[in-house]
């Protein structure tokens, strides 16, 4: 398959997308829509990254397969995050313009009516999010008696978000002879373990090996202390002329905090994350793609629906926990044939976790220093130019203003003036401007290893998360949560690497004012099993000898599966309701906002994004 007219699509169909001006398909659809056009009731799991064409692969056979004169629903696709379902909601209408099929969209955040009353005028297709759609379900106001197709839609993340009750939920509504299409960037635990027990004869497709990334896109990290992210970033924002781009954070609050930072420095920034209302998202993609604002500071899965062509940079704020969501992030740029750039920002304790990155994603990662002052003088003093080439042109419409501005300026001197206005342009264009000069710092550690970190004896089946955690060293130790250079809360233990300068300071610390009562022992490691954790998960060949034991000999400490599933997932559990710590309330039970710890929800909220 070569180009869309090959194949056998309806003509409404094939008017659509001529008009869009698709002809020539993408790797990931010239192999799935021929198989779905000749078999539509089968089984299909698409595993491709994001930005290859997954929606139209999909799509296109999906509408191919409705039968217009049939009004009830026959399709249903499930996503996780409202931002993909109103891409792929609009995507469709586009291609279905011609076609008469009718595709309503659901989500939480919009009135329950208005969707009730599109359902009702006869939707063929629904495109909705896990939580808003068993909400139809259970009211019965949404039926899947007549439903052909299952879409389930970036199914990885809606896993890692904690969806699993739902989807499985959904699916015990839906009809058992109703045809699966899975699509996934990734094929962790979950996504194996709801292939084994809701599909059958699944035919399985790939667009490419994973993790792969393009060639198009430059990779570099720079290794600066934790502290001093906020101001590495705008380093290389200011060195970027026309910087365009996307700033990723882990959490939701970093993701604000990091926006109002480069916004205070006179950067045109905004921030996209799970707490924020539909409509303030919705404005802030609009204005991002508009070029409103340059840079968007967001979270993954904040950043899921987003699809910008001409991005010129992708910075992260810090390594992602999975190599995966590191390809998704920097492939972001470098698209449409356009050469992209991509900066992670590690300190001295993470630069083990490049190799390890290197290695899993048979990719190369260059180093590179902060820009020096030098460098931005330069790429400013073009912008001075540009303002003064500009000032120059003469102006037909002189306002009042400017004419009593030039008989000020007859009164002095050359000179004077010459001063004046190297002064004003020096406080218009380098006024935020920080001199601060940033030595290349390397990891201290003489022999090659990484450093040492604070083993603490409780873990997830004590009931803490990463963020109880967090919030503990943090308060315990007088930290900034930045300073926090590594954190990772396992069944039964957890692991903390702080500066090593505060090393011993924060152990004292944490044995003085331990995490529970219950007084679990502290005490110091050095993470000898890197090359096998290394910041990413995926590997899971257990201790030295390869076994299946895990790091200290029991297959319980080993963090838990990689999906959405596993008991170890802090996105989806469902234990640790109770706290027992003097610090977190004397063994009183916590009560938790439903959703904050167990799963994600409609807005994209979850505890590991």
């Amino acid at each position: 398959m070569n180009t869309f007219d090959e194949l056998p699509l309806l003509p409404s169909i094939k008017k659509s997308l001529q008009a869009l001006g698709f002809t020539t398909p993408t790797e990931i659809q010239a192999k799935v829509i021929p198989h779905l056009l000749s078999n539509p009731h089968g089984d299909i799991h698409a595993q491709a990254q994001t930005g290859t064409g997954k929606t139209l692969a999909f799509g296109i056979p999906l509408l191919q397969a409705i039968d217009s004169s049939l009004k009830s629903v026959q399709g249903l696709i499930v996503a996780p995050t409202r931002e993909l379902v109103t891409q792929t909601y609009e995507s469709l209408k586009d291609v279905s313009r011609e076609s008469g099929i009718n595709i309503e969209v659901v989500y939480g955040g919009m009135p329950m009516d208005r969707q009730i009353a599109g359902i009702r005028r006869g939707a063929q297709i629904v495109v909705g999010t896990p939580g808003r759609l068993n909400d139809h379900l259970r009211r019965k106001t949404l039926s899947l008696r007549d439903l052909k197709v299952l879409v389930l839609d970036e199914a990885d993340i809606m896993l890692d978000m904690g969806f699993k009750e739902e989807v499985d939920e959904i699916l015990n509504y839906a009809p058992e002879d109703r045809a699966i299409w899975l699509f996934s960037a990734t094929v962790r635990s979950g996504i194996k373990e709801l292939i084994q027990s809701h599909m059958s004869d699944v035919f399985v497709v790939r667009a490419a090996e994973k993790g792969t990334v393009s060639s198009q896109v430059k990779q570099y990290y720079c290794v600066i202390p934790s502290r001093k992210r906020t101001e590495v970033a705008a380093r290389f924002i200011e060195a970027a002329p026309h910087f365009y781009g996307i700033v990723f954070c882990q959490t939701k609050t970093l993701t604000s905090e990091v926006m109002e930072q480069l916004a205070s420095r006179g950067f045109r920034a905004n921030c996209l994350h799970g707490d924020m209302s539909q409509a303030l998202r919705n404005q802030v993609i609009r204005g991002f793609k508009n070029k409103d604002f340059s840079i968007l500071v967001a979270t993954d899965v904040a950043a899921r629906g987003i699809d910008v062509s001409d991005l010129t940079h992708v910075i992260n704020f810090s390594l992602p926990h999975e190599q995966e969501s590191y390809v998704h992030r920097i492939g972001r740029t470098g698209r449409a044939g356009k050469e992209g750039i991509a900066i992670v920002l590690v300190s001295p304790a993470e630069v083990h976790k490049i190799r390890r990155l290197e290695k899993m994603a048979n990719t190369k990662v260059q180093e590179i220093s902060v820009p020096p002052v030098e460098d931005i003088i330069k790429v400013k003093m073009e912008a001075v130019s540009d303002f003064i080439e500009q000032a120059k042109q003469p102006n037909k419409k002189l306002s009042p203003v400017h004419t009593a501005v030039q008989e000020l300026v007859q009164s002095f001197s050359e000179q004077e003036l010459r001063n004046s206005l190297a002064l004003a342009l020096e406080d218009k264009f380098f006024k935020d401007m920080s001199f601060e000069k940033f030595e290349n710092v390397r990891p201290s550690s003489s022999d090659g290893r990484a450093p040492q970190e604070i083993c603490i004896e409780a873990g997830m089946d004590s009931g803490y998360t990463q963020e109880m955690v967090q919030e503990y060293v943090c308060k315990t130790c007088n930290l900034d949560e930045r300073d926090i250079q590594k954190l990772r809360v396992l069944n039964t233990k957890t692991f903390i690497a702080v500066p090593e300068d505060r090393l011993m300071a924060c152990l004292e610390a944490m044995r003085a004012n331990p995490i529970s009562k219950k007084n679990p022992k502290a005490y110091l490691v050095r993470d000898e099993y890197r090359e096998r954790e290394g910041g990413f998960r995926g590997d899971r060949r257990g201790g030295r000898d390869g076994s299946s034991r895990g790091r200290y000999g029991r297959s319980d400490d080993r963090g838990g599966r990689e999906g959405g599933y596993g008991r170890g997932s802090s996105s989806y559990r469902r234990g640790g309701e109770r706290s027992e710590g003097s610090y977190f309330g004397g063994g009183q039970d916590r009560k938790k906002k439903k959703g904050s710890h167990r799963r994600g929800n409609d807005e994209g909220k979850s505890s590991r994004y």
